[in-house]
């Protein structure tokens, strides 16, 4: 998945339809941050993956605000798509949030 294809993906939607994704995917982020917690503890196994996922909900809810605020300059959401194919990466956050992206844009 590369980000253009995800660009793509976002660019077709209306602004409804773009506030709505960007909802469902920040939403499917958290679920896959589950994986880098404990199993049945109070602990954090993977604080890496968790570091980067907070990293990609920041510019989320930025995104969100800039479609809300109604502003003209889309400065985070027409970066978005880097942070969502996490090119130049490597490890869980890739999975996680490829998969994210799928799970929303689908729905």
């Amino acid at each position: 998945m590369n980000i253009d294809f995800i660009q793509n993906e976002i660019d077709s939607l209306d602004f409804d339809e773009k506030s709505r994704f960007l909802i469902l995917y920040g939403h499917y982020l958290t679920i896959m941050a589950r994986d880098a917690y404990e199993f049945q503890g109070a602990g954090v196994k993977k604080p890496r993956l968790l570091r980067d996922i907070n990293e990609i909900l920041h510019r989320v809810f930025q995104a969100l605000r800039e479609l809300e605020d109604d502003s003209e300059n889309f400065f985070v959401l027409s970066g978005l798509a880097h942070w969502i194919a996490c090119e130049n990466r490597e490890g869980d956050i890739v999975h996680a949030s490829h998969q994210a992206f799928r799970m929303a844009i689908n729905r």
